[in-house]
């Protein structure tokens, strides 16, 4: 029996769902709790104790999953369109789209019915562009191991994208290897819950009075390759764009804070330099102080850390669609702390959920940090100077002129 139902404990779960999927019995269901995390419940009734969910948990088996590294490289994706229109560099559209021109397919996490993180399968590279970005949310899965398989016997390639603990599910769950299918997992700080974003989108569409389309974590229309959140929103039959909101700056500062995250997360046997994944996806944020004449590095860099044979020979594949140069483990490591150690239980988690929930202007106080006002104008400045150029050159030439 897994781990988690024999002690309780929520540092013993991820919300991966592989049990679940592996029981043929339907013995075991995932369901919510009251932070809005997945954890398994338990029908004893139709329990044969056949031990496939105990054999199929990241957080009890995986070990012989983990890959040594072999290249760690800076990348960026040459195509100007994917390039701008991802939140790094653009290695997982690159990738995603040679297993797509192979016939195969991709999954991913992408926003469903708004505000909803979940797994989805793509065979388009038009339908891709809900799998672009990054989401700091934890995806529900459903069941995509299942629809993975079925795709594997049927001899199609599969490209799958997930956090470390989601990569060693899938595989646990397939109990071998296939040829045809190659992951990727992330350098993942945690994961808060779906439900905590709700009710901070929910509060955001208060204030425009507007139901959510689309929200992005990363655009980097706002302020080039950063941190910086857009929205959209329908609003009277029209759509209203917005760039700035504090309640999202607020929500972000308590992801980055680690107060937000699943218990588990806290003790992830995967944050790690050996790596579960074919490729790990991550930013590359130290590429200006150690690669200072890579180009565009305002447009965004990816790192990427090759751990297979398979992921090699994919790469080496479509080599020539990026700018490309290697990088040192210690490099790697000082722009991506997660890559050795998981993310540190803080005294501030225990509180941080109730708080959300009960005083959610009190959340908004103790996150959001500097004066919103001026906040507000140094990114509306900075957004419009990059949506029209010609604005910079202008304040360049007054300035030249009045100095």
């Amino acid at each position: 029996m897994i781990k988690y139902i024999l002690t309780g404990n929520k540092a013993d779960c991820c919300g991966c769902k592989a049990c679940e999927q592996i029981c043929a019995h339907h013995t075991l269901s995932l369901q919510e709790d009251e932070e809005g995390f997945l954890y398994p419940v338990l029908d004893e009734s139709v329990c044969v104790n056949c031990g496939l969910c105990e054999k199929v948990c990241p957080m009890s088996y995986g070990e012989e999953l983990l890959h040594e590294n072999g290249k760690i490289l800076a990348a960026q994706n040459k195509d100007g369109k994917d390039l701008s229109t991802s939140s790094s560099g653009g290695g997982f559209v690159a990738i995603a789209k040679e297993i797509l021109n192979l016939g195969g397919v991709v999954y991913g996490a992408a926003f469903e019915d708004g505000p909803v993180l979940c797994h989805q399968r793509v065979t388009t590279v038009d339908d891709l562009e809900k799998l672009k970005g990054s989401k700091y949310l934890q995806s529900d899965v459903r069941d995509t191991y299942k629809q993975v398989k079925a795709d594997l016997l049927d001899n199609r390639y599969v490209y799958f994208v997930g956090t470390p603990c989601q990569i060693a599910g899938l595989r646990l769950f397939l109990r071998k290897d296939y040829e045809k299918l190659l992951t990727s997992d992330l350098v993942c700080h945690g994961t808060p819950s779906n439900k905590i974003f709700n009710i901070v989108v929910d509060h955001i569409g208060q204030k425009v009075k507007g139901k959510l389309k689309n929200y992005s974590f990363r655009d980097k229309r706002v302020r080039g390759w950063s941190c910086s959140s857009s929205s959209s929103w329908e609003k009277g039959g029209r759509e209203v764009s917005l760039i700035y909101s504090k309640d999202m700056e607020a929500y972000f500062n308590a992801f980055i804070s680690g107060e937000l995250m699943r218990m588990s997360c806290y003790s992830c046997p995967y944050a790690r330099f050996e790596r579960c994944g074919d490729i790990t996806l991550a930013d590359y944020w130290g590429v200006r102080q150690n690669h200072p004449n890579f180009p565009k590095i305002g447009k965004g860099v990816s790192l990427l850390i090759i751990n297979s044979t398979k992921g090699k020979a994919l790469l080496d594949r479509i080599a020539d669609k990026f700018h490309l140069e290697p990088i040192s483990k210690e490099v790697a490591v000082t722009s991506n702390d997660n890559l050795v150690r998981p993310s540190v239980l803080k005294p501030g988690r225990k509180n941080s959920y109730q708080l959300i929930m009960s005083d959610y202007n009190q959340f908004i106080d103790k996150y959001y940090e500097g004066n919103y006002l001026k906040n507000k104008i140094r990114v509306y400045i900075e957004y419009y100077i990059r949506k029209y150029p010609f604005l910079f050159s202008v304040i360049s030439f007054l300035k030249k002129k009045t100095s």
